[in-house]
């Protein structure tokens, strides 16, 4: 499968511009294109937040609509901009499948709902880590896990300049983690390393992170197997997230440790339950 459709999901008043680079960057690897999907509230989303806060009337509703335009228009501005100074064409006129790429487009309703339709029609979708102080982060991260059904790749606050130089995989054998390898062949294919990790736990025996290295070997991948310690007190999740910031799981004896990769600050996410 190739990944040929990466989306980047944004709203009124934020900078997308970390998640455009690390598209680009996987990007101009896979020959993709780069999807903007502006979402904005309508106005009785925004009529029904402002309820009790301020009187509901005609110019009021003119008002919201007129801001929404309005940060479009800066919104789309701001990825012309970009694309010139990165040198990628906005909106060619002629799409080619093995060309990178941007396109724009604007949709209105509730985050959840206009990015799950959006994402099960493109092949990955890019989000931020989420802030607490910038709800549509959140939103847009668990839109993308538990509803698209499409890889997703979290940006945090750097990105690498190879996304693909180490790439890690979690693996527990669920039906969510399945789906991932599958959707995500291509950019294992692209990797320069890739390892495949798994937590030891109560179930670690009933999914091991070798058979899945047998199983992608079958696609012409080279796959190290590690397992992690979740300890006393600490997550899965943590344990997972503190070997991709060292560069790589340590402890398997057999794993060399690899100099640092991708999942320090972007990670291929796929839902944890």
């Amino acid at each position: 499968m190739f990944l040929r459709c990466l989306l980047v999901p944004t709203a009124p008043g934020l900078d997308p511009t970390r998640r455009l680079d690390a598209a680009l960057r996987l990007s101009r690897r896979l020959h993709a294109h780069i999807g903007v999907g502006f979402i904005a509230p309508g106005p009785e989303l925004v009529l029904a937040a402002l309820a009790g806060t301020a009187p509901v009337s005609s110019a009021t509703v003119a008002a919201i609509r007129e801001g929404t335009r309005a940060a479009a228009a800066e919104g789309r501005a701001a990825l012309q901009t970009w694309c010139a100074r990165e040198g990628v064409p906005f909106m060619p006129a002629v799409e080619r499948l093995d060309a990178t790429f941007a396109t724009w487009t604007e949709s209105s309703g509730e985050v959840e709902r206009v990015l799950t339709l959006a994402g099960r029609v493109a092949d990955l979708v890019v989000v931020d880590r989420p802030d607490p102080d910038i709800p549509f982060t959140g939103r847009a991260l668990d839109t993308a896990l538990f509803s698209v059904g499409r890889p997703t790749l979290m940006v945090g606050e750097a990105v690498p300049h190879d996304l693909l130089d180490h790439v890690v995989v979690a693996w527990n054998g669920s039906l969510e983690g399945t789906r991932l390898i599958g959707q995500s062949i291509a950019l294992l294919h692209a990797a320069s390393r890739v390892t495949l990790v798994q937590v030891r736990t109560g179930r670690a025996e009933e999914a091991k992170a070798a058979d899945l290295c047998a199983h992608v070997r079958w696609h012409g991948i080279v796959a190290e197997p590690s397992t992690l310690a979740a300890g006393e007190g600490r997550s899965v999740g943590s344990a997972i997230l503190d070997a991709a910031e060292r560069g790589a799981p340590p402890c398997s004896p057999s794993v060399p440790t690899p100099t640092a990769g991708c999942a320090s600050s972007c990670s291929a996410a796929s839902p944890v339950r």
